[in-house]
């Protein structure tokens, strides 16, 4: 069974600027292809994120290094979209949009209250985090929780309590941050409130709501974020980001699916695809996008990994009928028109 969860590259852009101000450290130094950090809808798939999680404690050398970075890991860092989620007239509308909307940054995990008496507990939960960067994980998602009710309640507004997954770590500036009770492997990650706060409104001044203004290419990549068992675009994602690391290949893809080729090679004839019918299809996909958002042909070859331009023509040329040039064109006159 194909299982496969995602994360937007978007939502490292905090831990990103924190790592940078904090620690000198650029997401780079983890081997993540700098294209890949450049497009912030791209997905990732959550094992490697989990994995540059652990080699981010190694740069940095401190296991706490998330909670150094909590000034900055909020989610207006995130961009348009998480200031969208945020820019509410009070924090019941924010913690409903998050819980609601969260999903277009992210795949596999659920994002929801439980109401308990006069208690509220804002939960995340995700199956698909382990070792010991599930500590890390469920550490920044308790912490943008925490921001955003600080956003409407003030800066010293103190959970009631805090229940992380993972194995514990252990730092007093944990325990500083939160100013609460602080439980470690829970079942899943966990911020206590009053209830009262999602009802009787803010205690700042209201946010500046600002519209959005969103491109039909930005819709598009909004909007692609698959189920972690649809076969189909599960696919289509995975090797869409295996071409940030140069030409979509069987070994890669494969790894990253957590099957053998032949289990992958099988799955796919079972489809009725082979692997380098559904890459040049996706790619083909792909410098369609490219092309809209006015990238130059040559350019383009080298985003999707193709090692020279000319490969790209012959493969665009199968799929489409015409050279990328023509299809440009094309498009061009639509445009004029």
């Amino acid at each position: 069974m194909i299982n496969i969860a995602f994360i937007r590259t978007a939502f490292l852009k905090p831990l990103e600027l924190g790592l940078q101000k904090k620690y000198g450290i650029n997401l780079a130094e983890l081997g993540i292809p700098t294209q890949l950090l450049k497009e912030p809808t791209s997905l990732i798939p959550f094992n490697d994120y989990l994995h540059w999680l652990e080699r981010i404690e190694t740069l940095t050398a401190d296991p706490a290094y998330m909670i150094k970075i909590a000034a900055d890991l909020t989610f207006e860092n995130i961009g348009a979209i998480g200031n969208w989620y945020v820019t509410c007239p009070d924090l019941a509308l924010a913690f409903r949009r998050i819980n609601h909307g969260i999903s277009c940054l992210q795949s596999g995990a659920s994002y929801h209250g439980e109401q308990s008496g006069k208690i509220v507990k804002w939960v995340y939960n995700n199956s698909y985090a382990h070792g010991r960067a599930a500590s890390f994980d469920s550490l920044k998602v308790a912490i943008l929780f925490t921001q955003v009710t600080r956003n409407y309640m003030g800066d010293n507004y103190t959970p009631l309590k805090i229940e992380l997954s993972g194995v514990e770590i252990v730092d007093p500036a944990i325990q500083q941050f939160f100013g609460c009770p602080i439980t470690w492997q829970a079942s899943a990650t966990k911020v206590w409130l009053n209830l009262s706060i999602l009802e009787h409104g803010n205690q700042r001044p209201l946010p500046i709501i600002k519209p959005i203004l969103v491109s039909n290419l930005q819709l598009d990549d909004l909007l692609n974020m698959p189920q972690p068992q649809d076969i189909a675009k599960v696919m289509f994602e995975v090797i869409n980001y295996s071409r940030y690391y140069g030409f979509p290949n069987l070994d890669f893809v494969a790894e990253k699916i957590g099957l053998s080729k032949q289990q992958l090679q099988r799955r796919l004839h079972d489809n009725g695809w082979t692997f380098m019918g559904t890459t040049n299809y996706i790619l083909c996909n792909l410098a369609i996008k490219y092309m809209l958002s006015g990238m130059s042909i040559n350019n383009i070859a080298a985003a999707l990994g193709y090692s020279n331009v000319q490969s790209f023509n012959k493969a665009f040329k199968r799929n489409r009928g015409l050279t990328p040039a023509q299809y440009q064109h094309k498009l061009l006159e639509r445009s004029l028109s």
